[in-house]
């Protein structure tokens, strides 16, 4: 897709990833926040935006502005579930967002309207005396699907990393298709 979809999801990733903390208290610490997506306050717009990175794949026929145009994707409306988890093992934490959405070109013309299904996640583990490791995994997927003037557009965008207790990743996946037709 475009340079801004992995900008966002690796963003995401970030986001996710700053969750984790040092833990200092005695007890497990769990939080849960519901919200609707398109609202500032609830963080998830933009979802995402372009133009497309290189890692990419086009299928069919897209409008060129998904190539080099400062494109928008955004929430509309929809339900958001935000959750974490602290321990003295560590912290984990996700987010899931599901619901309506458009594409927008940088003069705020809308594009393509659909659904989009967001989802992200990690954790951080911790040493016995409850001391932050670099050993962490994080993980990104997200699904939009939508129609416009110039037809149908679909685009999957999934990342992974893992690092192991001394900070070096030993898994990094970045993946994103879109099909138009």
């Amino acid at each position: 897709m475009k340079a801004p979809v992995v900008a966002a999801v690796l963003a995401a990733l970030a986001l996710v990833a700053g969750v984790s903390v040092a833990y200092a208290g005695g007890s497990t610490q769990n939080g849960t926040t519901h919200c609707n997506p398109a609202s500032p306050a609830c963080g998830f717009n933009p979802i995402l935006t372009g133009p497309a990175p290189p890692f990419v794949t086009f299928v069919g026929s897209c409008p060129d502005f998904v190539t080099t145009d400062t494109w928008a994707l955004n929430f509309t409306g929809g339900n958001a579930v935000i959750h974490g988890t602290q321990n003295k093992n560590g912290d984990w934490g996700g987010e899931t967002a599901n619901g309506s959405a458009v594409l927008t070109t940088s003069d705020g013309a809308v594009q393509y309207t659909g659904k989009a299904t967001e989802w992200g996640g990690g954790g951080q583990n911790s040493n016995p005396g409850g001391q932050p490791t670099n050993q962490s995994v994080n993980g990104f997927t997200f699904h939009f699907n939508g129609s416009g003037p110039a037809g149908t557009i679909s685009i999957h965008a999934h990342s992974h990393q893992t690092t192991n207790n001394a900070g070096t990743v030993t898994s990094n996946v970045q993946d994103a298709t879109v099909t138009c037709s």
